[in-house]
């Protein structure tokens, strides 16, 4: 090595101690940036895992009941709640978990108008007339069928037609079952419940209906329809509840309220004579049932039907029919007290004058014409004595018997007014 070698490395060698230094410096800061990165990546991930957890606590209102689906399956086994109240809850965020919350306690109404005739927007609020067509269109217009009363002698077994709406109301009893049988979706943004029941509970509510209404109502017949009698409603919510019961829908009937029930609009002016009319026997068979009982109960008091029964039974006793004649009250009573003190009062009399007479037969015997005289003479003083006022006229013909007159109570106003006197 030259001279000048020596010294060029020599020159060299400084430099090389301050490029390592300078080196170590530079790996140094990257080390620190790289810890530094790490250490807020690691805060960043603890925040998110907060986050996602805290993301699973969720609220259930107070007229709801919440299910948790995890990986699709409604959670919890055994004692476990599956069906979480209202309240704070916590489950694992989507896609583990899946939140499903179902309304119980608000009672859902649904309008059910598929036997109702055809109506158009305006005709249902009101702004436009409505149109009635010569004949029901099957197609267009909603009906069912009532019972055919026959008639005697006729033929055949012609149903009636009727137009009707009803009113079916109904609760959430069982969230799971009402999961499990009968499916929803669950709400999106900005959507609620009758949403989503939309697109199938309302569906499905409205197909057993009209099966409950169409078996009901040919049970009855056309006259009970249109009175809209509570027994068709309340046959026709048995009807819905067997059904939701038997699919094990979780879903309780309220109430089904027959809102309209009336006969086809092409018939109506028929309907309402053949109405006018039944009102009228109606009104005439009541007014003579109310007359006959006012009349019974007069007569014979409020247990006259029952005891009239017993005296028009054949096996009655003569003491059993006396005793129902005892329980006779009001003006029956009164007559036939009447006619027991007339009965007594002839009875009496007759016997008084037959005791009178079988006195007086000894006497007869003996003196018959004195008697007779005697009873003749009595008869005229209490004539006489009985009479207001007398006048007696005598009057004679030459080669006649006399003749004597007497008028008895010639003025009859005289006794009225006696008896006025006789009163003050």
């Amino acid at each position: 090595m030259t001279d000048n070698e020596n010294i060029e490395n020599q020159e060299a060698a400084p430099g090389g101690e301050q490029g390592l230094i300078k080196l170590d410096t530079a790996g140094k800061s990257l080390t620190d940036a790289l810890q530094t990165s790490f250490l807020i990546l690691k805060v960043i991930m603890v925040i998110l895992v907060v986050l996602f957890v805290t993301s699973g606590v969720f609220r259930v209102k107070e007229n709801e009941k919440a299910l948790v689906l995890q990986f699709g399956r409604i959670r919890g086994q055994g004692t476990e709640q599956r069906v979480l109240d209202s309240g704070l809850h916590w489950a694992w965020p989507e896609p583990i978990c899946e939140i499903v919350t179902i309304p119980v306690t608000r009672k859902q109404t649904l309008a059910i108008d598929s036997f109702w005739y055809f109506q158009t927007e305006a005709e249902k609020l009101g702004t436009e007339q409505p149109r009635i067509r010569e004949t029901l269109n099957p197609i267009w217009d909603g009906y069912c069928l009532t019972r055919n009363d026959r008639i005697s002698g006729t033929e055949g077994t012609d149903y009636n037609i009727v137009h009707a709406k009803w009113t079916l109301t109904y609760l959430i009893s069982d969230p799971e079952k009402f999961f499990q049988n009968v499916y929803f979706r669950s709400s999106r943004p900005g959507e609620d419940f009758m949403d989503v029941a939309g697109e199938t509970v309302e569906p499905l509510l409205r197909t057993i209906a009209a099966d409950a209404v169409v078996s009901t109502m040919v049970k009855y017949s056309i006259e009970e329809a249109i009175r809209s009698e509570n027994a068709i409603a309340n046959d026709v919510a048995r009807a819905i509840e067997a059904r939701l019961l038997q699919i094990r829908s979780g879903i309780d009937v309220v109430s089904v309220q027959a809102d309209k029930i009336t006969w086809p609009r092409q018939v109506n002016r028929a309907f309402e004579e053949a109405t006018m009319v039944t009102q009228a026997s109606t009104k005439m068979r009541d007014e003579a049932r109310s007359y006959a009982k006012t009349t019974l109960t007069e007569a014979g008091g409020a247990d006259a039907k029952n005891i009239l029964a017993a005296l028009r039974n054949p096996s009655t006793t003569k003491e059993d029919r006396q005793l129902r004649l005892d329980q006779l009250e009001g003006a029956s009573h009164e007559i036939i007290s009447k006619a027991r003190a007339a009965r007594v009062q002839a009875v009496a009399g007759a016997e008084a004058n037959a005791q009178y007479l079988k006195e007086l037969l000894p006497e007869y015997r003996k003196y018959p014409k004195l008697v007779l005289q005697r009873i003749y003479q009595e008869a005229i003083a209490e004539v006489l004595d009985n009479a207001d006022e007398k006048f007696i006229v005598q009057t004679a013909t030459e080669g006649t018997d006399q003749e004597i007159r007497i008028n008895i109570g010639r003025d009859p106003s005289i006794s009225k007014s006696k008896q006025k006197e006789d009163q003050e």
